[in-house]
């Protein structure tokens, strides 16, 4: 590994940084799910802080330059004095996020046309003009900054995009990112248009669109022409096709810029060489790690179950796209070629082995076991290089296999790729009602006779 630390460096002081484009970063971040007038939201908080941590993590906004609003702090008077701070506090070389998640409403105009507002927690739908945020301010906001560029991002669905066209350079300009970074540039992004509903799902925690935000940019998945520069356009495309689908079209991504400049605000893809040790792949694009999920073992448990319970934890982490996942039939290919035969793999060393002999940077192992009417599953993340468990996975059910194979399969996933494991959906009244089906009869048949032996 080493040996590779030269090149590593040679690479990392030849790439594009944050800080060749930006002298500084802003971020306004605004998230409402509890509303005083209108309907509340779910997810719109927890979207607004997983970009607040996208935003340090990933993309060099400093902490004490993004300023959160969550619920009764996004009130009317609080979002439009923040947004006239934040862009008079951008300076000619910035750039400034503006993020919104909330309810959008849009008004007809009496001679056509339409406006769209931003509701904040104290707005009201009644009383548009005097209690929202006018879609046109957020352009006269943009035009007030020196930022070089501003980015409005807004989960939200509504009307009167405030927006002038969305001409912008092609990635085969000569010099493009050399233009495109030095034009100012004024964009927005939305959820979706007039009549569209924001969807939010509980198995996501997260609307489709941060759901997707977040895909985008954290894995590099909105850099579409490999050059670790995604440009608000490329993400404009990339939230358009997946929003579109996960929401099974009920909504769509508009995009649009607010004045004619070209330029176009842009989020260098980070390459941590010197903690990740990946170097980039022959398109330009980085790598993500590779990872083998080995059979599991089986204590007291048939061996077609466990089986089954490997490719199902396989396709989960697949759909979470965090990793590159070897296939079984290949990671068996590349062990014969080695020689190598196993049939379960439960410790560290026969992990640590066989990943060094197939390549990959962790090795997924666990057990599944039943002991009297428990059903369990523990997993773990082998770092093949440190030779240290990585990640931990559990999970423990005394309802059947099936409930293993399922929603133990999406919460180990979720564990091993240290994300957040989605709540349950809450049964409906229809579920309750057969899952109480049995106390329902005894209750209704002890009524029945209690009537009937009453005294006429």
């Amino acid at each position: 590994m080493y040996k590779l630390l030269p090149i590593l460096l040679f690479a990392y002081g030849l790439a594009l940084t944050t800080d060749d484009i930006y002298d500084n970063s802003y971020a306004l971040i605004i998230g409402i799910d509890k509303y005083e007038n209108v309907s509340n939201l779910d997810y719109a908080v927890k979207d607004a802080n997983s970009i607040t941590t996208l935003l340090k993590d990933n993309f060099n906004f400093p902490s004490q330059n993004i300023k959160t609003l969550l619920n009764n702090e996004a009130t009317y008077s609080n979002v439009r004095n923040s947004l006239g701070e934040i862009s008079i506090s951008a300076k000619e070389n910035d750039r400034v996020l503006i993020f919104f998640a909330g309810h959008g409403q849009t008004m007809d105009l009496p001679d056509g046309g339409e406006m769209g507002y931003l509701l904040p927690v104290d707005g009201n739908k009644d009383n548009l003009f005097a209690t929202s945020i006018l879609m046109d301010d957020l352009k006269k906001i943009s035009s007030m900054s020196k930022a070089k560029h501003m980015l409005f991002l807004i989960d939200a669905c509504y009307g009167g995009l405030a927006a002038t066209g969305s001409r912008g350079l092609s990635s085969t300009t000569p010099n493009y990112i050399d233009k495109i970074t030095n034009d100012k540039s004024r964009q927005i992004i939305t959820a979706g248009g007039r009549g569209e509903k924001v969807i939010e799902k509980a198995e996501w925690g997260h609307s489709a669109f941060t759901l997707n935000l977040n895909r985008g940019l954290k894995d590099g998945n909105a850099d579409l022409n490999a050059d670790n520069v995604i440009t608000a356009n490329e993400l404009a495309l990339y939230l358009k096709e997946k929003v579109t689908i996960d929401s099974d079209n009920q909504q769509t991504p508009q995009y649009g810029r607010m004045t004619t400049q070209e330029g176009e605000f842009v989020f260098v893809y980070p390459i941590d060489l010197l903690s990740k040790f990946s170097l980039p792949s022959s398109s330009g694009k980085i790598k993500r790690h590779e990872i083998a999920i080995l059979d599991f073992e089986s204590i007291g448990i048939g061996l077609d179950e466990v089986k089954v319970l490997t490719k199902r934890l396989t396709s989960e982490i697949i759909s979470l796209d965090i990793y590159k996942v070897l296939d079984l039939s290949l990671l068996n290919r590349r062990l014969r070629k080695q020689n190598y035969e196993y049939s379960v793999c439960s410790t560290s060393s026969c992990a640590m082995d066989i990943g060094k002999l197939i390549g990959v940077k962790y090795v997924v192992v666990g057990s599944i076991s039943k002991i009297g009417e428990t059903y369990s599953v523990d997993s773990r993340m082998i770092d093949v290089e440190s030779e240290e468990s990585f990640l931990t996975a559990n999970y423990t059910t005394q309802e059947s296999i099936d409930d293993i194979i399922t929603r133990g399969a999406e919460s180990i996933s979720y564990q091993l790729c240290n994300m957040e494991v989605p709540k349950p959906k809450p049964p409906t009244i229809f579920e309750r009602i057969n899952i109480h089906k049995g106390k329902i009869f005894l209750t209704w048949l002890t009524l029945w006779l209690g009537w009937g032996l009453l005294p006429a």
